[in-house]
């Protein structure tokens, strides 16, 4: 039978590195990750821009139901000048009615 020595010879225990190299790694690779991400919000503002926020090239409305509206907010012939509003629409009294007792 033969014997595999799996610990490295000499004073036992593990050994451990200090020096900070991992330390500066993990940073570099920290930092690497939050660039990436970065790259990737900005390229999807700019695509956003590009499509729904018409960054590039003027607005058409062709396509989208819109186009020329002509809105006519003139009174029609015949109709009274000072209309009957309804209560939901009525200004306010400027005074409260006084209280009966």
């Amino acid at each position: 039978m033969s014997q595999v020595n799996v610990n490295p010879p000499g004073p036992g225990g593990p050994v451990y590195r200090d020096d900070g190299a991992s330390a500066a790694a993990a940073g570099i690779n920290l930092m690497a990750v939050v660039l990436i991400i970065a790259v990737i919000i900005a390229i999807a503002i700019v695509a956003w821009g590009a499509t729904a926020g018409n960054w590039f090239g003027t607005t058409t409305t062709t396509g989208r139901g819109g186009g020329n509206t002509t809105v006519n907010v003139s009174a029609p012939a015949g109709a009274p000048a000072n209309p009957v509003r309804s209560p939901a629409t009525a200004p306010a009294p400027a005074t409260a009615p006084a209280a009966s007792r």
